[in-house]
Formats: C-alpha cells, sequence, structure tokens
C-alpha cells in the first residue's frame, strides 16, 4: 500500500503504520515511481516473528509512505524534511534507519515469465 501525503501532514501523521518513507519528485501512477525519481529515506524496525516467510514480496506489501519534494539533489530541502520527520519519529517513539540500505527485488512470478516469451513461430 502506498501512501502520499505533503510535506506539511508530516508532523501529524501516524508513522507507526508505514514500513518506510519514501521522498519522489512525481506521483504518477502506478504510485510507485521510477527508481531514478525516488529515495528510500526512512525505514522502520520491525520485529519478525519465525510465523511470516520474509522475502520481497513481504515488504513490497507492507505500506509505504511517499513525501513529493521538487528536487531530489536538493539537500537543503532533504535535510528540512528529516528534521520533521526526526521529530515526528521521537514523539512517537519508533526506531529505525535514514537511508537504509535497498531490501532485495521479488522474484517475477513464472507466468509473468510465460507471459513475456514471444511464442511465434
Amino acid at each position: 500500500m502506498n501512501t502520499f501525503i505533503p510535506l506539511d501532514k508530516v508532523e501529524e501523521i501516524d508513522l507507526q503504520d508505514y514500513h518506510e518513507v519514501w521522498l519522489t519528485t512525481s506521483e504518477s501512477w502506478p504510485q510507485d515511481p521510477a527508481t531514478v525519481h525516488r529515495k528510500c529515506l526512512w525505514r522502520q524496525d520491525r520485529e519478525l516473528t519465525g510465523d511470516v516467510e520474509i522475502d520481497g514480496v513481504y515488504f513490497e506489501n507492507l505500506p509505504h509512505l511517499w513525501l513529493r519534494v521538487d528536487d531530489l539533489d536538493n539537500q537543503q530541502d532533504i535535510d528540512l524534511v528529516i528534521k520533521k520527520l526526526k521529530a515526528r519519529i521521537a514523539a512517537l517513539n519508533l526506531k529505525g534507519e535514514f537511508y537504509p540500505a535497498e531490501l532485495p527485488k521479488a522474484a517475477p512470478h513464472k507466468d509473468e515469465d510465460e507471459i513475456k516469451k514471444d511464442l511465434r513461430s
């Protein structure tokens, strides 16, 4: 699940509901923008139990919060977002990591691979 909010709502949103906070420069459909137009800003630490199979699909299905900025390379703007986000994280007593490593991608479903094959003779 993906949710886009304006930057001014960061100070009041319940971040407990979200696995990651992303920065993006667009809000195009599908909601996940092209890789070059996004940056994972923060990932919440989650306590994982043994009853869940953890793979790329598991992480892709967790809720993500998206914040739109004009320029991902404007560090001054990003620092302002980080300041607001840190204040909200502290208020909610959450644990997480800024600029986390990328999670593994889910392998394509076998049927999708079959669809991509050119079956013409």
